[in-house]
């Protein structure tokens, strides 16, 4: 049985591997020159290891995702510390009751107890349970930490109102009820010593496997009759396809709306850098998004004199070149995209998933977890051990 996965990101690469090992050959192809879709990474001329399109960090609670990452790297233990930067400080993410004991200062004790009284057995709540909590003072505790951080930065992030956007993107930071120095509560968080493409491309090598990295989907395959037609001479027993599926269908349905990203990348003495890897600005004044310091990524040494930030300014689609980097939910846009996969469904053969095809935002072990599911479906329904 033959397989063509179209991305060699987290989702395609894992599913390529895991068809590997059931038995099938597998072709991945990628538009772009190189694997690990937009966690690739490299080193920069002064050798800092950096990721092209904006910073990745693998964390995880789900065993399986772990073992079958785990073989194809040597792993370092990264606990990782970001921050934000609200009306002249930082603070640290997610939000905690240091955070409103700063915000707050005649209300931040009082704060504390009653997240520990409303939410009692729990780690985190969103911003928008706040908002809702039978406490005054907690919905005035919800309703600041909106003005000051997530209305403005949803606004800045999407260019959009957050009235006119999904309720599953607007207010859904989380808060700890206790401080914590770490960003996320996972049991598994590791960084690959030699970097995500080093990762991605150990996934990508088996015998069964051929990647061809340049090639787009419309030289090997058409779906606008309804069914899969090759253009190559060449066929295979089922195909995954993990980009837009707007683009797949030839915008039959319409544009699926994406935000795109500018870099601004900047070196500076180590001293000068972040006390952080990345740092987020919700406040209009200050042009990016996100900036990151890689001094502190692991893979690079320890103390260095120069290290380099990047900032992320997004910004709408304005060109074939712009990368599609996050989905703009909005009830509109999820409604188009159903009628894709309605398509989508129509055609034997044909599956799709990952970031851009399932129109979603996923963490890394979400979207290695995703490629399982879909190599594991793909060999139930279509395969038999060859």
């Amino acid at each position: 049985m033959r397989a063509l996965i179209v991305g060699a990101g987290c989702c395609g690469a894992s599913a390529a591997r895991r068809l590997a090992e059931y038995g099938w050959q597998v072709s991945v192809i990628d538009r772009r020159d190189h694997v690990g879709g937009n966690a690739y990474d490299r080193r920069d001329k002064n050798g800092i290891l950096y990721h092209v399109y904006g910073p990745h960090i693998f964390f995880t609670g789900q065993d399986r995702v772990w073992e079958f990452l785990a073989p194809f790297a040597r792993w370092t233990p990264f606990r990782c510390a970001l921050r934000v930067w609200i009306e002249g400080d930082s603070h640290p993410m997610p939000f905690q009751p240091e955070t409103l004991r700063r915000l707050m200062p005649e209300d931040g004790e009082s704060v504390r107890f009653a997240l520990g009284r409303e939410f009692a057995g729990r780690e985190q709540v969103t911003v928008l349970e706040l908002m809702n909590a039978s406490d005054p003072l907690l919905r005035r505790a919800g309703r600041r930490l909106y003005e000051c951080d997530c209305a403005p930065y949803n606004q800045k992030q999407w260019g959009l109102r957050p009235e006119e956007l999904s309720p599953e993107v607007t207010a859904r930071a989380p808060v700890y009820l206790e401080d914590r120095e770490e960003f996320r509560p996972e049991r598994f968080q590791f960084m690959p010593e030699d970097g995500f493409t080093a990762l991605f491309q150990s996934v990508l090598d088996h015998p069964a496997i051929e990647v061809l990295t340049g090639r787009d989907a419309s030289e090997l395959l058409d779906v606008s009759a309804g069914q899969i037609i090759w253009k190559s001479g060449r066929a295979w027993n089922a195909v995954l396809y993990t980009g837009r599926l707007d683009e797949l269908f030839s915008w039959r349905r319409g544009e699926l709306p994406y935000r795109t990203l500018r870099f601004d990348m900047e070196y500076c003495a180590g001293e000068e850098g972040l006390p952080c890897l990345a740092m987020y600005y919700p406040e209009q004044d200050i042009p990016w998004t996100r900036r990151t310091d890689y001094r502190h990524l692991p893979g690079n040494p320890p103390r260095m004199d120069r290290t380099l930030l990047v900032g992320e300014k997004p910004g709408p689609m304005e060109g074939a070149k712009d990368e599609p980097y996050y989905v703009v939910l909005t009830e509109q846009s999820k409604a188009r995209h159903q009628s894709y996969r309605e398509l989508l469904e129509q055609i034997p053969h044909l599956y799709a998933a990952g970031r851009l095809a399932d129109f979603r935002y996923y963490n890394m072990d979400e979207a290695v977890g995703r490629g399982l599911d879909m190599a594991e479906e793909i060999h139930r329904r279509e395969g038999r051990t060859s």
